[in-house]
């Protein structure tokens, strides 16, 4: 991805008479943390990466630097040495199960623990006392999980969908760093941009998606299913492909005739859900296609960039399944969907130099997904459980709204 300006934040609106400010009551990061959900397990790296040299990871905020331990096992400790602070991720691993800092020699075992400080001699006295920071590592089918919580972590299971875990599905994994804050993407799944900002490409052509059925707009959305960390979503996109908008006097699109092909969306999906979309906490977002689904977990790295692991999971046992699954991935998915739809469309409207996330925002009804995404889903996180004040705690008085926020979505 290419360098961007992140654009000036607008100024807050704000009453003459009251001074007080007048923006949404639903604005983006009112309860959804900026810089991603503490509490949980996130993938940082494909275990494959990890070699014989330390491997640097920022995710959450946070510099990590992964190495092998004496077991083989993947541990991930905070980039700095305890001594002096010198960056660990431009150390070597030369003594096995180790890394050692490139300041001084101050070596680090698996656990963080101090076992050598080559420069202070063999009794130094900060052998077996001098600790690096650690955080809990799990590698699961070849993809390194982090716990970035503060408290006890808690099963990886417990954070992963059940196709990233069940051997009934085959993985294709694709990691990529796009400028722009977690959150956006996560809304831009279940958003109606999709009739305006992916209607036309010449790689449409090769898949005929072109001459294909799409409808003008979407006439609102659903939440059909809600679960403990979860919500299903299903648009309304029964609709004409063309509509007369009376403010500018004309019809858009202009022209439909050659779109003449049935749409994909319902038909019977992948996951057998009557919904398509999903978004799941902490950040994981779902679009299940006919023979596949289509997974997004994207890992903030700070609060204008992001590390977006995604995942094709196609339902494939056989040794024949999968490569047949792994042949589509590598031509049809990730030329179709993955570099075309999201990096090639998606990212340049919301990257930050052209989207403001911080801006006065007024949804519509096609945006109740993502007002339950801002004002619900925050208090079913395990930050809200374990780390945040109750609702009506008095700490602040935007939690006070939260119970009224929550019924006036019921509605």
């Amino acid at each position: 991805m290419q360098s961007v300006t992140p654009i000036q934040r607008a100024p807050a609106k704000t009453n003459p008479q009251t001074s007080e400010r007048t923006t949404t009551s639903v604005r983006m990061f009112q309860f959804v943390p900026e810089v991603g959900y503490r509490e949980y397990w996130y993938p940082a790296l494909l275990a494959r990466s990890v070699g014989r040299r330390p491997k640097k990871v920022v995710m959450l905020g946070e510099e990590l630097v992964f190495f092998r331990g004496a077991s083989g096992k993947i541990v991930a400790l905070w980039d700095r040495c305890p001594h002096r602070g010198a960056l660990l991720s431009f150390g070597r691993c030369q003594f096995k199960g180790t890394i050692s800092c490139p300041y001084h020699g101050y070596t680090y075992d698996e656990t963080g623990m101090c076992v050598a400080a080559i420069t202070e001699g063999p009794d130094s006295g900060h052998v077996g006392k001098l600790r690096a920071r650690t955080f809990p590592t799990q590698e699961v089918r070849g993809i390194v999980f982090v716990w970035m919580g503060e408290t006890e972590p808690v099963p990886v299971q417990e954070d992963m969908p059940e196709e990233l875990i069940s051997d009934d599905w085959f993985i294709n994994s694709y990691i990529d760093d796009w400028p722009m804050n977690w959150a956006l993407t996560v809304e831009n799944t279940a958003d109606a941009h999709f009739s305006y900002v992916h209607r036309f490409s010449f790689r449409r052509f090769l898949n005929l998606e072109n001459f294909r059925y799409l409808p003008a707009y979407w006439a609102g959305i659903k939440i059909v299913e809600e679960g403990k960390n979860y919500i299903g979503i299903k648009p309304d996109s029964k609709v004409p492909q063309q509509a007369y908008y009376p403010g500018v006097k004309a019809k858009w699109p202009r022209q439909v005739w050659w779109r003449v092909l049935k749409p994909q969306l319902g038909r019977p999906h992948a996951k057998g859900k009557d919904y398509h979309l999903e978004y799941r906490l902490p950040s994981i977002i779902s679009v299940d296609y006919v023979n596949r689904i289509h997974m997004r977990w994207p890992v903030p790295i700070d609060k204008q960039t992001t590390r977006m692991f995604t995942f094709a999971l196609y339902p494939a046992r056989t040794p024949w399944q999968r490569l047949l699954a792994r042949l589509h991935f590598w031509t049809i998915h990730w030329f179709f969907v993955i570099k075309g739809t999201n990096e090639n469309e998606d990212v340049p409207v919301q990257q930050r130099d052209r989207l403001d996330p911080h801006a006065p925002q007024k949804l519509g009804r096609n945006d109740r997904a993502i007002i339950y995404w801002r004002r619900r889903m925050p208090w079913k996180s395990r930050d809200a459980e374990r780390l945040w004040p109750k609702p009506g705690s008095g700490v602040t008085p935007e939690t006070e709204k939260q119970d009224d926020d929550q019924k006036a979505l019921t509605k």
